[in-house]
């Protein structure tokens, strides 16, 4: 009885064998390669990541959403042995972003117009899945800046304040290659004090600095509640100054950008990194 036992487990773990893919004589270029993504080092703050995978001929051969719940986990995905694959995920894209999906180098991924860009994070990296194992490490970019400006000299519920951030390029590609054409960014009112309005927005990362643009428009209100005089109609070069200070828009994580603009004066303060540098509207426009 103990000798049929001990063969029919033996024979159950042969016909367990028989039905895996990959079996021991099998040409194993023939098996799959099990990708383990590594995201304990992802920021938390980013709610979940979609990843594509793509292999050398540009063809998409794996999507998915990983959620932050799963961060702590190595996940780990099944992938055909194919040589190099480029990994590329994209993190927080949420409803200030249109997902265009084509399942390909072509998906594009681009900013909403008049609202907040949302806060987008971006990891690529090309890997071997020649062998059994591969390994990625999510390593991520900071593809936004927190754009606050603070105005000061005319505050309060009697004026109306129009301010709109305008970039040349309004997204990428799913592979990171700029993508889009010239979109823009409302500035909301999120803030006031004794002395300053406080406004906010997120803005993309852009090829360069050159045509990032602030337009204001301030109008008096009249006590009827009518439009009254425009005090304010300008186009703020804030592209050509960041630029001038050394602002780098390349960096692997941007910088926010801090402004103060005072009416009273015609004066614009920017901060932004490590320097900061005021201009006088009046001469500058």
């Amino acid at each position: 009885m103990y000798k049929w036992r001990i063969s029919y487990l033996v024979f159950q773990g042969v016909l367990l064998l028989s039905f895996v893919s990959c079996r021991v004589f099998e040409d194993r270029d023939m098996c799959p390669s099990y990708l383990t993504v590594d995201m304990q080092g992802a920021d938390r703050s980013i709610r979940e990541w979609q990843m594509w995978l793509f292999n050398d001929n540009g063809e998409m051969i794996y999507k998915d959403t990983i959620y932050r719940r799963d961060y702590i986990y190595p996940y780990v995905v099944e992938v055909p042995r194919c040589g190099k694959v480029q990994c590329l995920l994209w993190g927080n894209i949420r409803r200030g972003t249109h997902l265009d999906e084509r399942y390909s180098l072509g998906t594009t991924i681009h900013k909403q117009n008049g609202i907040s860009a949302d806060s987008l994070y971006f990891c690529s990296d090309t890997i071997s899945t020649n062998g059994e194992d591969s390994y990625l490490k999510v390593v991520h970019h900071k593809e936004f800046a927190t754009v606050e400006l603070y105005v000061q000299g005319w505050v309060g519920v009697d004026f109306e304040v129009d301010m709109v951030l305008q970039c040349a390029k309004g997204g990428f590609y799913v592979d990171g290659d700029f993508s889009g054409n010239d979109v823009y960014t409302d500035l909301e009112f999120c803030d006031i004090g004794n002395y300053y309005t406080k406004y906010t927005g997120r803005i993309l990362r852009q090829p360069d600095t050159e045509n990032i643009v602030l337009s204001m428009l301030l109008r008096k209100k009249e006590a009827d509640g009518t439009e009254g005089k425009i005090l304010m109609d300008k186009d703020i070069p804030i592209g050509k100054y960041l630029e001038e200070n050394g602002y780098d828009i390349h960096s692997f994580n941007m910088n926010d950008i801090r402004m103060e603009l005072d009416y009273s004066y015609n004066k614009l303060l920017i901060r932004a990194e490590d320097w900061e540098a005021e201009y006088n509207l009046e001469e500058e426009i």
